[in-house]
């Protein structure tokens, strides 16, 4: 994106970092844009070692496919640390090439290979941060890329570019995070000369879709709210979408009187409202709920508790009997299963059982399994990732009826 007020030679990037936590995942639908550079960081170290190379390739492969569902004409750069470790033993990075040309098959057109002037034809850089060695390389095949992307050399009018800078300007203020639309964001389009909503909001829209900030539309709370500094809202939902084992401090919460809400939360996935205004610090509540609403990343269990299916613990064993109904199987295992599609369906079969007045008693809920009753009957949901597939059975209430 050139700034024109410098140099047309210019060149702004701004810079994501995401969680490597596997609790996380459910978020990569709402940040994983479909423009920019991806760069996929893996340590060589543990790729060479054969007591740590599955579990290395399994996360690696994972990144490489949820960048490929949710962006799949960007540029993908393999980068390996730990260099100077690696250059001890010869062959080192010849094995680690064979690793990822056999991991990546030729199934992702999207990587870019470097110009290995100095070690070959490898697919991915390697990289020294202490001995700062391949750094400069890397930079410039970041920039290369960032340049060639046809988004960055798109014209826009000096009046949206004027619309962005002073949008972005409040970022100066440490204590601003986000704007509002209402009113701030439509007195500083009138300012540069967009008195038109309509226009600001395609400006956004604009804005958003090039990572320069985020600012959804489904809803008039999420309208409302521009944001300016993506870590706050990835802070925010990592203080409840979170690993319960091993960032909790549960003793804050007995202080607050809230110890048994948290534990509600991290234990078994029910969320009060009184724990969630006390984590979000009584800031913009109704936006985070209605937003993790959208995205289905929660959904109302009562009047005052919120079900957050990517918290969910306990693994469902399937009875010698069977699961009872109708089958109808989702099968992925010629792609991949994302992470998050079977919460969300969750969230959606929770949603639909409170509209219909069913209310939350009769539901069974696991990591992998869920039993949720309709009007029309009861909806099973079973995930199998092992398999690659969603099984989702229908039945009558209280039928005995097995597949």
């Amino acid at each position: 994106f050139f700034d024109a007020k410098r140099s047309i030679d210019s060149l702004t990037l701004s810079l994501w970092d995401f969680g490597g936590q596997e609790v996380f995942y459910s978020m990569h639908h709402l940040f994983l844009t479909k423009s920019g550079v991806y760069v996929v960081v893996f340590d060589m170290r543990e790729l060479s070692e054969p007591s740590t190379r599955t579990e290395a390739k399994t996360y690696l492969l994972f990144w490489l496919r949820s960048i490929k569902l949710h962006a799949p004409s960007v540029s993908m750069l393999l980068v390996g640390t730990f260099f100077a470790d690696m250059m001890e033993e010869k062959g080192n990075l010849r094995l680690i090439d064979k690793i990822l040309r056999e991991l990546t098959n030729g199934s992702f057109e999207q990587i870019v290979f470097p110009d290995n002037i100095e070690h070959g034809d490898l697919i991915f850089f390697p990289i020294d941060n202490k001995e700062r060695l391949g750094i400069d390389r890397l930079r410039r095949a970041v920039e290369h890329c960032a340049r060639d992307d046809p988004v960055s050399s798109q014209e826009v009018s000096i009046r949206w570019m004027a619309f962005l800078d002073r949008i972005l300007s409040e970022k100066q203020n440490e204590t601003k995070e986000y704007l509002t639309f209402s009113d701030e964001v439509k007195i500083i389009g009138a300012i540069v000369g967009i008195p038109s909503v309509g226009e600001q909001e395609e400006a956004l829209s604009f804005f958003h879709e090039r990572g320069f900030l985020i600012h959804m539309t489904s809803t008039e709370i999420l309208k409302n709210i521009v944001i300016i500094k993506p870590q706050w809202l990835i802070d925010a939902l990592s203080k409840v979408i979170r690993d319960g084992s091993i960032h909790i401090d549960f003793h804050k919460f007995k202080t607050a009187g809230l110890e048994e809400d948290a534990r509600s939360t991290f234990e078994t996935a029910l969320a009060s409202r009184d724990f969630l205004e006390y984590v979000w610090k009584g800031e913009q509540v109704e936006f985070f709920i209605d937003l993790m609403k959208r995205t289905m990343l929660l959904s109302e269990w009562d009047r005052d508790s919120y079900l957050i299916p990517s918290l969910l613990h306990d693994t469902y064993v399937i009875p010698v009997t069977g699961i009872p109904g109708h089958r109808c199987v989702y099968d992925f295992s010629s792609g991949f299963l994302p992470n998050g599609v079977f919460q969300r369906l969750l969230c959606l079969c929770v949603e639909l059982s409170s509209r219909n007045g069913n209310g939350s008693t009769n539901l069974k809920l696991y990591e992998n399994f869920a039993s949720v009753e309709l009007k029309q009957g009861v909806i099973h949901l079973l995930e199998n990732k092992e398999a690659q597939t969603i099984s989702v059975y229908t039945a009558k209430i209280h039928s005995a009826q097995s597949v």
